[in-house]
Order: structure tokens, then C-alpha cells, then sequence
């Protein structure tokens, strides 16, 4: 082989690793930015879940409320004697009765 014949070997190697490395840092390119979406979406995606976990305790510590709410409510009417609650129940009828018959 001669000298020219080598030279012109070692620059189409040449031409070649400068092909291949401009490949190599396309593909490497490609790779972080798809990498990067990957840790974006994930990231979002436990964000989104952090979110939705406070969410959810805050409106399990409402739901809480709302039904100790209702409990002493329910306690509270549990607590009227009977009799009070039969003569309002008396006084609502007539009431209605008077409202009918009055034309209401």
C-alpha cells in the first residue's frame, strides 16, 4: 500500500469517527431530552399524588367534623322529651290546618 492510498484510508477513518461521533451525540441528545420528559412526568406525577393525598386528608378531616357535627345534633334532639316534641308536632299541625283553611 502506499502512502497516498494510506492517507486517503486514514481520512475516510477519520471522516467516518466524525460521522459516527456526530451520531453518538445525537442519539446522547435525544436520550437526556427523553430522559427529561420521563423525570417531568414523574415528577408531576407524584406531585399530582402529593396533591391528592392533602386533598384527601383534609376532606377526610371535614367528613370527621360533619359527622361529629351530626352525632351531637342527633343526641341533642335525642335529648327533647317526648312530650315537648308530640306538642310542637300538635302546634305544626294546627298550624297547617289554620294556614289551609284560611286560604293560604
Amino acid at each position: 500500500m502506499s502512502i497516498s492510498s494510506l492517507l486517503v484510508e486514514e481520512k475516510k477513518a477519520m471522516l467516518f469517527v466524525e460521522e459516527a461521533r456526530k451520531k453518538a451525540e445525537e442519539i446522547l441528545k435525544e436520550a437526556k431530552a427523553e430522559a427529561d420528559k420521563i423525570l417531568k412526568e414523574v415528577s408531576d406525577e407524584e406531585k399530582i399524588k402529593e396533591i391528592l393525598e392533602r386533598y384527601e386528608e383534609e376532606l377526610r378531616r371535614e367528613a370527621e367534623k360533619i359527622v361529629e357535627r351530626y352525632r351531637r345534633e342527633v343526641e341533642r334532639i335525642k335529648s327533647v322529651p317526648d312530650e315537648l316534641l308530640e306538642e310542637v308536632s300538635d302546634m305544626i299541625v294546627r298550624e297547617v290546618i289554620d294556614h289551609k283553611f284560611r286560604g293560604g
